[in-house]
């Protein structure tokens, strides 16, 4: 062998790779991977969009009892119908009072009394609450006090509302019990009329 002529070793694996890595093939699959890489990275990436949505308006309604077309607030109605001077044993009075609701809502309301005056003379003024007519009994009778309320219509009367009314006949007798001490005496009553929504 001259000395022009070399044996060529056989390249080694390193030698092989580094060659195969710089070829055309080697080159587009790299380039291949290095694309797919960007577009899985960009897909962590999401667009949003939000939406509201806005209710209509809400609002408070009313109640609104009338007596006769009267409130009662702050001035109580003056009921002078239901009146009698002279009462004996036995003897009653009736008036009829019409009761209202003018407000936006239905209502159910209840009533109790108070008496002032003779306090020894109210538990033997009987009170019975009828319908319009007189004739029909709704509540009672029931005696007074002059230390507190005494309920009389104690399950809530329904009315509807803006025209809901309905008229009441209240009877006030003298028990025919009442003690001999308790001529020339006499009271007077508040009835107090309490609506809740129904």
């Amino acid at each position: 062998m001259s000395k022009h002529e070399e044996q060529q070793a056989p390249a080694s694996l390193g030698t092989r790779l580094v060659r195969g890595a710089t070829s055309g093939r080697a080159r587009a699959i790299m380039s291949a991977g290095i694309v797919l890489g960007l577009g899985a990275v960009g897909t962590l990436a999401a667009w949003t969009d939000n939406a509201t949505a806005t209710s209509g308006v809400f609002s408070t309604g009313s109640i609104e009892m009338k007596l006769n077309g009267d409130p009662g607030d702050p001035t109580a109605y003056g009921f002078t119908a239901l009146t009698k001077t002279g009462m004996m044993p036995g003897d009653s009075v009736t008036a009829t009072l019409p009761v209202q609701n003018t407000g936006a809502a239905q209502f159910k309301y209840t009533m109790a009394a108070t008496a002032t005056g003779e306090a020894a003379l109210a538990p033997f003024m009987k009170v019975t609450v009828l319908d319009q007519s007189c004739t029909t009994p709704i509540a009672g009778p029931v005696g007074l006090s002059t230390t507190a309320a005494t309920p009389i219509i104690t399950t809530g009367r329904q009315l509807a509302a803006n025209t809901g009314s309905e008229t009441l006949c209240f009877k006030v007798a003298l028990d025919t019990g009442v003690l001999s001490a308790q001529q020339n005496k006499s009271i007077n009553v508040s009835f107090q009329f309490a609506a809740t929504t129904a």
